[in-house]
């Protein structure tokens, strides 16, 4: 089960921002459209030789700085039907309601110079709203890009790269956000004669993933080295979290749990399965269950797994697998696993390295891309 609906990113819209700011603010945008557009009035005018009466003008004035209000508004998903309205409007406004008037044999006097106010008064206002409203987004965006930043802090120390060795086996991987902070988790939790290793996918995209993220971090830190199975601890782990998460949000995850005599434990819950690379084939260990934080009564499972020397095993998150190139192809769980096939006996950095390689050669990352990559060196551990 991946974490995410699509392994394409939506890109923010207009009207995503003009629905999240706030009315004063927006009416500054609005004043700024109205009042330089109302001035085609004055154009129109000065084209027309002067001879328009001024309640025509006023009209005209407001039918424009109107219209392209509503543009704005309703432009916001179809730019180009909406400027077309926009401008069969306007058109028929000019000639219908132009067929009722009576022009001024000649331009009354001063007439050029009222029109040229006009334009410079409301071109001028115009551009002095769209500076407020640029200095208010500005001030805004600049207070939310301070705090994303330290947030990208903190993502940065909750989940940094993994190189170390425990025992017999070696440990290697690191996570790749998407944006400024992840949902996706690498870790490796070590103590007396024990080891858990595992990776997490929190769904979603942003600031709220990475919190639960974080959230699902801490809660399985404090329980990952008690005694019991990878099923008892996901239990756990599901109890803690349920409260503290939106009911839309899951947790996917991979585990393995190591101990003194050199068997591993594998729990896969809603992630795609781990895999143990063993003299350059790729087989497939999983638990299919549920992603923690679906159901309050979500139950799950475990199974032991052997690991001899210089097998590998590989727990990755759906960035490496749903990357689509430009016809829109995905990259693929199998394309993955045949990549890996050929380069598992390499060095765990080298095997990481291929893997990110390949995806960014497919297509552009989506999506949070994180990799973990567990080795048992029985030999190098006796010599």
């Amino acid at each position: 089960m991946s974490a995410h609906h699509s392994g394409r990113a939506e890109p923010a819209s207009l009207g995503e921002l003009v629905r999240t700011l706030p009315v004063r603010q927006l009416l500054l945008l609005w004043l700024a459209i109205f009042s330089t557009f109302a001035t085609i009035a004055c154009t129109l005018d000065t084209i027309g030789g002067g001879r328009f009466p001024m309640a025509w003008l006023a009209s005209m004035a407001l039918v424009s700085g109107g219209l392209s209000v509503g543009f704005t508004l309703t432009s916001l998903r179809r730019r180009w039907l909406a400027f077309a309205v926009l401008v069969a409007i306007d058109v028929a406004y000019i000639v219908i309601v132009r067929r009722g008037i009576v022009l001024a044999p000649v331009a009354p006097p001063g007439r050029f110079i009222w029109d040229a106010i006009g334009t410079l008064t409301g071109t001028s206002f115009g551009y002095t709203m769209f500076i407020l409203f640029m200095n208010a987004t500005a001030t805004q965006y600049l207070r939310a890009r301070a705090e994303l930043s330290v947030a990208h802090d903190i993502h940065q120390v909750l989940v940094p790269s993994i190189d170390r060795r425990i025992g017999e086996y070696e440990f290697f991987g690191w996570s790749i956000a998407s944006g400024d902070v992840g949902g996706d988790l690498v870790d490796v939790v070590a103590g007396e004669g024990r080891w858990l290793a595992y990776i997490a996918d929190v769904s979603g995209h942003g600031v709220g993933p990475g919190i639960v993220m974080a959230m699902f971090k801490s809660a399985l830190r404090m329980r990952a080295l008690a005694d019991g199975t990878i099923a008892t601890l996901l239990a756990e782990v599901q109890t803690t979290l349920m409260p503290l998460k939106q009911p839309n949000m899951f947790v996917t995850v991979a585990c393995v749990q190591g101990g003194a005599d050199g068997a591993v434990e594998c729990a896969v819950a809603g992630h795609f399965p781990i895999l143990r690379a063993r003299a350059s084939v790729v087989e497939e260990v999983t638990t299919p269950q549920l992603a923690l934080g679906m159901f309050e009564d979500a139950v799950f499972g475990s199974t032991r797994v052997e690991c001899g020397d210089g097998d590998a095993l590989i727990l990755l998150t759906d960035g490496l697998v749903e990357v689509f190139d430009d016809a829109g192809r995905e990259l693929g769980f199998e394309r993955v696993k045949a990549t890996l096939a050929e380069v598992a006996d390499r060095p765990l950095a080298e095997v990481a390295q291929h893997v990110l390689t390949g995806a960014r050669a497919h297509g552009i990352q989506t999506d949070d891309q994180s990799l973990l990559l567990i080795r048992r060196r029985a030999s190098a551990a006796s010599r």
